[in-house]
């Protein structure tokens, strides 16, 4: 009897491969992870399944060339996901532990948890002949339960090497080496006061803690559903389990982990792609095995192996930032469902403005909806004007209502947000001699101008040269610029108010470590009086001081060719009117508009964001589209023009042989040139979720088997976000 290890391995085969154990004498399981020789490379495989055979032909099979792991380093839970991922978006398994590992760990780094040395006082001191260092070293100790991490020690009292020793060789102190946690040294608060309609989500979320019960918590902005969410920690901690809670933003993470140490004595993990692959292993290993109370993370930590898991959050669950759109697809909402499912626990989905796949399943009865209604301060939501952006303007886009608005707050010493969804300069460069206008040589699209770095840059492939002085077609000196970015209402801003600092947040001025979170700090310590941002700004943050916010270039969202456009604009424009007067003072929010009399406006401010969304529901069953009926795309990219087409072509062929599902094009995407390769896709339509798991399971090997197959880049998106 021969074992076989059936393993998966990081390549786009979907399959996994067959080898021989080598010489080690180990207890081979599922979830060790093996190096082996796959084709010419050396690679890390993961076991999936031990099978046992007589037949000769296994005689044929490589053995591999080490096991990595004494023990099993994937925990059957996520092994299992893994595969019921891979099953679910149709990706090869192998390349799912891509994104489901931190990198270190499918490199094949050890799987050792690293030490730190702790110092503790072993009995009572009663000597008083101390230095001043030594005695403030022993009461750092006694109020942290008389042991301490000495990276903490030297974080609150600085280097004091030579003061430890001196009462070690006292017998004052001891050290040893223990697992290294997250710092925990916190000025910690008791728990918030919780209003009536917040204990009421609490206990009815942590009265079903024993079995699968998803809620979504819409509260308004400013309800308070952090302080929730932190009441709901410190109960399931204090029954001895674990919570997973994702975020949409890198940005949000400061302040959101802060809120939670001041409140909680836990050991809570971040896990996002600003931390260091040495610092992901190590949060990753203390959530698997329950070193770790909290793990907070942004999309991929939905991945995390948890031991004793609890509950899962999702904060802002409408956001599309928990959508993975390169390699596997998935969605961390969906994969945190599946995992709340399979643990039998509840998971609370909270958004002021949820999506309308959300609010579809409580009509469904699938999800039960709890309600905040009050801003948790007692603060007043803003009044909201609309502002018509072809009258008067006073400069760049700025109309002059908006600029005396703006005058008012900044006399009365309050703070102002001004919100434009498009970084840079301008997004037109053009001549008027030629009508020469500049874009990119890889993309369909054109190039951004940049003033401060004084380039042109793509924002989709990230191509960027220097800003021309003259026309490269006629040289005709004089260039012109068209619309405004936040580099440029920052520059007009400066000019208005000389004397009023301005920060601009966007993706270019975040660019340092930490910068975002020291941007925080400025804001919050009122050292910005006006903040010009894009959708960095609109989420979750809470400056109590901003009492105005002004939304430029507001009709993007109702030109758009996609049919989720109108839904992320009622979103983002609820969201980002939610930021103005969250303090004591009142707010206001003005919105600029050439569309002044189009319905959405009128039907999201007076009636507001539930009404516009059952509106747009109610579309969404009258077409048929999600979250109704279902969609899957299969997209195609090569450098050469027709492969992706003629490829989509040949599959339309291959899937086109049942009636069940609807399949469209292939046509060329909207943007069709990216990055130096055109795009096409085939749309798969179906009022039912099954048919189209079926088509694509029964005809994968037959569109693999396609020789073009091997030449273009294609992919299976589904539940896809972006149509375009």
């Amino acid at each position: 009897m021969t074992i076989i290890l059936q393993i998966a391995i990081p390549c786009p085969l979907r399959q996994t491969f067959d080898y021989l154990p080598n010489e080690s004498n180990i207890n081979w399981q599922a979830g060790l992870r093996v190096r082996l020789n796959f084709g010419s490379r050396e690679l890390i495989g993961i076991i999936i399944k031990i099978k046992k055979s007589t037949d000769q032909q296994s005689n044929k099979l490589k053995p591999i060339l080490e096991c990595l792991d004494k023990t099993p380093l994937i925990p059957e839970e996520l092994l299992s996901l893994t595969q019921w991922i891979a099953n679910y978006y149709h990706h090869p398994l192998g390349d799912c532990f891509q994104s489901v590992l931190p990198k270190k760990i499918r490199l094949g780094d050890s799987s050792e948890l690293q030490t730190e040395t702790f110092w503790n006082i072993d009995k009572p001191i009663n000597q008083t002949k101390l230095g001043s260092k030594q005695q403030q070293i022993l009461t750092l100790l006694e109020n942290n339960n008389n042991s301490i991490q000495q990276s903490d020690l030297y974080e609150q009292i600085g280097q004091c090497r030579a003061s430890l020793k001196s009462l070690e060789e006292k017998q004052l102190l001891s050290q040893q080496q223990n697992i290294k946690l997250p710092s925990l040294i916190v000025k910690e608060e008791d728990l918030c006061q919780l209003n009536k309609e917040q204990q009421n989500v609490v206990n009815s979320v942590f009265k079903s803690r024993d079995s699968f019960a998803p809620f979504l918590l819409q509260g308004i902005t400013g309800s308070g559903k952090t302080e929730v969410y932190i009441e709901l920690a410190d109960k399931i901690i204090k029954e001895g389990k674990q919570v997973l809670i994702l975020i949409p933003e890198i940005g949000l993470t400061t302040q959101f982990v802060e809120r939670f140490k001041q409140r909680l004595s836990a050991v809570i993990v971040v896990l996002n792609s600003s931390i260091s692959d040495t610092e992901r292993k190590q949060s990753w290993l203390l959530a698997k095995d329950a070193y770790a109370d909290i793990v907070i993370g942004t999309r991929s930590a939905v991945f995390t192996p948890l031991k004793n898991i609890g509950l899962i959050i999702i904060d802002e669950e409408h956001d599309s930032s928990y959508k993975q759109y390169d390699g596997l697809k998935y969605h961390a909402r969906n994969i945190a469902l599946i995992r709340a499912q399979r643990a039998q626990i509840p998971i609370l989905l909270g958004s002021a403005t949820p999506s309308l796949e959300s609010l579809y399943n409580v009509q469904q009865g699938r999800y039960k909806r709890l309600e905040l209604t009050k801003r948790a301060t007692g603060a007043k939501l803003p009044k909201v004007h609309l502002i018509d952006s072809n009258g008067p303007k006073a400069e760049n886009g700025i109309s002059s209502i908006l600029y005396h608005a703006i005058k008012t707050q900044l006399d009365a010493e309050n703070q102002v947000l001004l919100f434009i969804n498009r970084r840079g300069f301008a997004p037109v460069l053009m001549c008027h001699e030629c009508n020469w206008q500049a874009t990119c040589t890889q993309c369909d699209a054109r190039m951004i101008v940049h003033q401060r770095r004084n380039t042109l840059h793509c924002h989709h492939c990230g191509f960027m040269h220097r800003l021309p002085t003259q026309c490269p077609k006629c040289n005709h000196p004089e260039l012109k610029t068209y619309g405004a970015g936040t580099e440029q209402i920052e520059l007009s801003l400066q000019k208005y108010f000389p004397d009023t600092p301005v920060l601009r947040i966007d993706r270019d001025s975040m660019q340092k470590v930490n910068a975002f979170a020291d941007m925080i700090q400025t804001i919050r310590q009122g050292g910005a009086k006006i903040l010009v941002g894009t959708q960095m700004l609109a989420k979750g943050h809470d400056f109590h001081d901003v009492t105005l916010v002004g939304v430029l270039d507001a009709d993007q969202g109702l030109l758009s060719a996609d049919f989720r456009a109108t839904e992320s604009l009622a979103q983002l424009i609820t969201q980002v009117t939610g930021r103005a007067g969250r303090g004591e003072k009142e707010g206001e929010v003005f919105i600029q508009t050439s569309q002044m009399e189009h319905p959405f406006w009128k039907g999201l401010i007076k009636q507001g964001y539930n009404a516009t969304a059952e509106k747009l529901l109610e579309e969404r069953k009258q077409m048929a589209m999600p979250p109704v009926g279902y969609l899957s795309i299969i997209r195609a990219e090569d450098q050469q023009e027709q492969l992706a087409i003629q490829f989509l072509t040949e599959v339309h062929a291959i899937l086109n042989q049942q009636q069940k599902v609807i399949v469209m094009g292939p046509v060329p995407a909207m943007m069709e040139k990216r990055a130096g390769r055109f795009r096409a896709q085939l749309l798969l339509s179906c009022s039912t979720r099954k048919p189209i798991h079926q088509l694509l399971d029964h005809y994968i090997e037959a569109i693999s088997a396609l020789k073009l197959a091997r030449k273009v880049r294609w992919s299976i998106d589904i539940d896809p976000l972006d149509l375009m």
